[in-house]
């Protein structure tokens, strides 16, 4: 159904594509003092091989943390961006707490994902250790942009229909559409909210930097506050855990005004990939449609 490709191969193509990172998406040219492209295209791209030839994971947590406080105020996110850019499709496997209009989550989700992001084109899968084990949806902008393919699981699971995308079915797990079920719009949120604050005044970078573990493993936590004076933003703070081992996103955790988090998602394995038709068709036989 698919082939999968080395993350050897997506680091490659990580270095490749910086040249051509979009600048505004990390800061408003009216905002900020303009930073030449090339110097920040060239702080990503060390910090990229520091990642690959495994200098940084050899550091201590007072080096790491120099490291990132060090870089230009966009790099961090410039390099986030990039990071996620290279990733056109790729199957996650995740878990996923959330505060629901029921309450926190009593215990996480765990879902197995089929993502592409162009087109929009989204598989997933409630696994078993979770609640809604056997669940299945599909998500093809190419057939409908408005709606979902699904079945619930256990005793419903025989029944499989189209329901909107807002819809009970997918809004009774997640505050999120399936369309943001990938690291590419959870990196475009951090992004946005960004702009919001340099639009403020603020600065870009992180407002913290900090060595965190998880699993027994050390990330680097970089953590965006947004300013009080940002109305409409997603979230009041964003704690994003990056793995400095591969370039690879490991846990983002957002919290709301009140200072209660809205979510913790851990993303234990990213595998990049080739999917064909079939992969986002509900009549594969690997399906339960």
């Amino acid at each position: 159904m698919k082939k999968t490709i080395s993350w050897a191969c997506a680091a490659l193509a990580l270095s490749a594509s910086l040249a051509s990172l979009p600048m505004a998406q990390a800061a408003s040219p009216e905002s900020l003092p303009p930073i030449e492209a090339s110097t920040l295209t060239q702080e990503v791209e060390a910090l990229v091989r520091q990642i690959k030839s495994g200098s940084l994971a050899a550091m201590s947590d007072e080096q790491i943390v120099k490291v990132f406080t060090q870089l230009n105020p966009q790099a961090a996110l410039a390099y986030l961006e990039a990071s996620v850019k290279v990733l056109g499709e790729y199957e996650l496997w995740m878990r996923r707490e959330e505060r629901l209009a029921s309450g926190w989550t009593p215990q996480p989700f765990v879902n197995y994902i089929k993502y592409r992001h162009q087109p929009r084109q989204v598989y997933v899968k409630w696994l078993k250790g979770g609640p809604n084990a056997g669940q299945e949806i599909i998500y093809d902008e190419t057939q409908r942009k408005d709606a979902i393919y699904g079945h619930l699981g256990g005793l419903f699971s025989v029944v499989s229909m189209w329901t909107s995308m807002d819809g009970s079915m997918a809004r009774s797990n997640s505050n999120h559409t399936v369309r943001n079920l990938g690291l590419q719009p959870i990196v475009g949120i951090i992004a946005s909210e960004n702009r919001m604050r340099v639009k403020e005044g603020h600065s870009s970078a992180p407002d913290q930097v900090e060595v965190s573990r998880l699993g027994g493993e050390r990330m680097v936590a970089l953590t965006w506050i947004t300013p009080p004076s940002v109305t409409k933003a997603y979230s009041r703070k964003a704690r994003i855990h990056v793995d400095i081992k591969q370039p690879m996103i490991r846990q983002v955790e957002t919290w709301d005004d009140r200072g209660d988090m809205i979510e913790r998602i851990a993303f234990d394995r990213v595998v990049p990939a080739r999917f064909t038709a079939a992969d986002f068709d509900p009549k594969n036989p690997d399906y339960s449609f």
